[in-house]
C-alpha cells in the first residue's frame, strides 16, 4: 500500500464531496435528479472507501473476518452505481427493475462467496484473492454499465444531443480504468476513473438541458441562436407556427395549451425523422435546419400535415400549424433574407387557409401549396 495511493483515494472522496455540493446547488435539475446523482457520488466513495480499508487491513492487520467484510460492502456496492443514476436520465420503470434485479443477484451471490469463497476469497494470511467465479461479478458490473449507457443514449438522442460518441467514450473510459487493474492488482485507479466518468456525465446532462426546452424536449431559442450565427454552409430552413394558439390558450386553458405543444413538437419529430435540428424558437413557433438542399422539402411538411390531422382524430381540437421553407446558400443572400423568405411562405399558407376556411372551403396541404405555386390564389374564389 503507497502513499500515492492513498493520495489518490484522498483527491478521489474529495471531488465527490465537490460534486455532492455541486448538484445540490444546481439551479437547473430538479430535486428527483439531484438526489440521484448525489447518491452516487456517495456510493462511489463508500466504494472507494472500502477498496482503500482492504488494501489497508491486508497490508496492516490480521483481522480476516473484518478484510472480508470491507470487500464484500465494495463488491456490493461498485456494480449498482449505475442503478442510482438510471432514473436521472429515464423514468421507465422496467429498466430500473431489470437493473435493481441484477444487483440483488450480485449481492447475494458476493454475500455466500464471503462464506463460502467462489468469487473472492480472503486467505489466513488475511491476503484477498480472485476465486474461480469472479466473472460472475465482473458480468453484474458490464451490465449494469451497459444499461446505463444504453439508457443515457436514448436520452440524449431524445434531446437531439450529438454528444452520443462522447457517452460511449465515457464508458469506454471506464472500462480501460478497470481493465489496467484487472491486469496489474497494483493499478488502483478504478474509482478515480468512475468518479472522472461520472463528473463528465453531470457535466454533459447539464450542457444538454441547458439547450433543451423543458416543455417539448425540442431545441431552445438559445441553442437556435446559437446555430443559426454559426451556419456557414447550405441548410434548408423550415418555419412554423400554432394557428390561434391564443384562443386556444384562452378558451381551453394553458394546460391544454402546453399539451398541445407537446403533441405538435412530436409530430414535428416523427416527421422529420431526424432530417434535421428541431428548436423551440418562440412560444408557438418552431423552427428545423437541416443541412444541405432538401429537394423534397414540400414532401416532409406534407407529410407533416398528414400527421397532424391524423393526430385531430384522437385530439379533435388540436390546432392547425402554418408551415413555410427557404433554402440558404451561403454567398448568395444573406442568412436573414433566407429565414424572411421563410416566413413569407409561412403567412402566405396561413392567410390563404384562413381565407379558405371562412369560405368553407378546406383543402390539404398539397392543394394549398399548389394554388401558392401557380399564383393563383384568387381562383378559389
Amino acid at each position: 500500500m503507497t502513499n500515492f495511493y492513498t493520495g489518490v483515494l484522498a483527491i478521489t472522496i474529495f471531488t465527490l464531496f465537490l460534486m455532492c455540493m455541486v448538484a445540490g446547488n444546481n439551479a437547473i435539475f430538479p430535486w428527483s435528479r439531484k438526489w440521484r446523482f448525489i447518491v452516487s457520488y456517495i456510493m462511489i466513495a463508500v466504494g472507494a472507501l472500502a477498496e482503500w480499508g482492504a488494501m489497508y487491513l491486508q497490508c496492516y492487520s490480521t483481522i480476516v473476518w473484518l478484510h472480508v467484510l470491507v470487500k464484500t460492502i465494495e463488491l456490493v456496492v461498485a456494480p449498482a452505481i449505475p442503478m442510482a443514476i438510471v432514473p436521472v436520465f429515464s423514468k421507465d420503470k422496467k429498466i430500473f427493475t431489470i437493473m435493481g434485479v441484477a444487483a440483488v443477484i450480485n449481492c447475494i451471490l458476493i454475500v455466500l462467496s464471503s462464506f463460502m469463497g467462489f468469487i473472492f476469497s480472503v486467505d489466513s494470511a488475511n491476503v484477498y484473492h480472485h476465486e474461480r467465479f469472479y466473472f460472475l461479478y465482473m458480468i453484474a458490473y458490464f451490465f449494469e454499465s451497459l444499461f446505463l449507457l444504453l439508457t443515457v443514449m436514448r436520452t440524449v438522442r431524445i434531446y437531439q444531443s450529438t454528444s452520443s460518441w462522447l457517452i460511449a467514450l465515457m464508458m469506454a473510459f471506464m472500462i480501460f480504468g478497470l481493465a489496467l487493474q484487472i491486469i496489474d492488482s497494483s493499478i488502483r485507479v478504478d474509482y478515480i476513473t468512475i468518479t472522472i466518468a461520472v463528473l463528465l456525465l453531470y457535466i454533459g446532462y447539464e450542457d444538454v438541458l441547458q439547450s433543451s426546452d423543458s416543455l417539448t424536449r425540442l431545441l431552445n431559442r438559445h441553442a437556435y441562436d446559437t446555430r443559426i450565427t454559426n451556419v456557414d454552409n447550405v441548410v434548408t430552413i423550415v418555419n412554423m407556427d400554432v394557428d390561434y394558439f391564443k384562443q386556444c390558450n384562452d378558451t381551453y386553458g394553458h394546460l391544454f395549451g402546453d399539451e398541445v405543444l407537446r403533441v405538435i413538437a412530436r409530430i414535428i419529430r416523427e416527421s422529420f425523422d431526424r432530417r434535421g435540428m428541431i428548436y423551440r424558437t418562440g412560444g408557438d413557433e418552431f423552427c428545423v435546419i437541416i443541412k444541405g438542399e432538401v429537394g423534397n422539402c414540400e414532401h416532409l411538411l406534407e407529410r407533416l400535415h398528414s400527421n397532424m390531422e391524423k393526430a385531430r382524430q384522437d385530439m379533435p381540437r388540436l390546432p392547425f400549424i402554418s408551415t413555410g421553407f427557404s433554402i440558404f446558400y451561403p454567398g448568395k443572400e444573406s442568412l436573414i433574407d433566407a429565414i424572411e423568405a421563410a416566413d413569407a411562405m409561412m403567412y402566405k399558407y396561413k392567410e390563404l387557409r384562413k381565407k379558405l376556411w371562412e369560405e368553407g372551403k378546406s383543402l390539404s396541404y398539397h392543394e394549398i401549396q399548389e394554388i401558392l405555386n401557380s399564383k393563383s390564389v384568387y381562383e378559389v374564389r
